[in-house]
């Protein structure tokens, strides 16, 4: 009663535990043969949690480009936020160019209205070359190369600022650097510098366009997470610098001969493209 007056309008469920010797944390306990419900790990695996997606502006990573044929070009994703209804306005990012809803694609049919988290293809009345990694939206949205960030970083080698990374952002893929080092189960607020622009919006408004990793591409270990907490201006001088250094950091970032080949060729390949 205590904690429910102190808990304002949230739901409080009290479970009675003891992490000594397990009680009610994974199963019920013999223990508390007063107490009917659900075990921690019961109610956390069950629990229905309220979040405000659809309060929120629509916000859908695009995941894949459909084309079985000529004439249908459907857009896949999860809407991470928001709303989306056939007429609506909508803007492809980070070209920026826009266009109108023309469909709401399932498996069941049509929709005339779709919300998140749904899984959706959408239909766009114009052909626009958009691919894997754009971001659809209605609505204003940062696109920056360099941004402040919180990271959490879980590898133990250090993050270090005079490595290439690979960032992880929704669907889109990229490399980057940072302006100072984290050591393991660090967290600490750094600048990130991406080698292309990032359609974001800060993780206090949206947490799935606002949240990414940090990827180490000699072992492909995922070494950090961060919330993204705001645009910083590109600077000329700062940041990821000519492609032929980010060539030679990223060789020099690799463990062996091999890893060094496959991480020059794929950071060629995103440079070319």
């Amino acid at each position: 009663d205590d904690f429910a007056g102190l808990a304002g309008e949230a739901t409080v469920t009290p479970i009675p535990m003891s992490a000594l010797h397990g009680d009610n944390v994974t199963v019920p306990s013999d223990r508390t043969p007063w107490f009917k419900g659900q075990s921690l790990l019961d109610f956390l695996e069950t629990v229905d949690v309220e979040r405000q997606h659809a309060a929120a502006p629509f916000r859908m990573p695009v995941q894949l480009v459909l084309r079985p044929d000529q004439e249908f070009r459907g857009y896949a994703g999860q809407i991470a936020s928001g709303t989306i209804r056939p007429g609506d306005s909508i803007t492809a990012w980070p070209s920026g160019w826009t266009s109108k809803v023309a469909r709401i694609v399932t498996w069941d049919g049509d929709l005339e209205l779709a919300h998140a988290p749904m899984s959706v293809t959408l239909v766009l009345e114009d052909e626009l070359d958009i691919s894997r990694g754009d971001l659809l939206s209605v609505g204003p949205i940062q696109v920056h190369r360099r941004f402040s960030a919180n990271v959490v970083w879980m590898d133990e080698r250090p993050l270090d600022p005079g490595r290439v990374y690979l960032v992880k952002h929704n669907t889109r893929m990229a490399t980057a650097e940072v302006d100072r080092p984290l050591a393991l189960n660090e967290i600490g607020t750094l600048t990130v510098t991406a080698s292309q622009p990032f359609v974001f919006d800060p993780y206090t408004e949206n947490r799935t366009t606002g949240s990414f990793v940090l990827i180490d591409p000699a072992t492909h270990f995922t070494a950090g997470a961060g919330m993204i907490l705001r645009p910083l201006r590109d600077e000329t001088g700062v940041g990821v610098g000519s492609a032929a250094e980010r060539l030679a950091l990223t060789a020099r970032a690799a463990a062996t001969d091999a890893e060094a080949i496959e991480a020059v060729r794929r950071l060629l390949e995103e440079v070319l493209v």
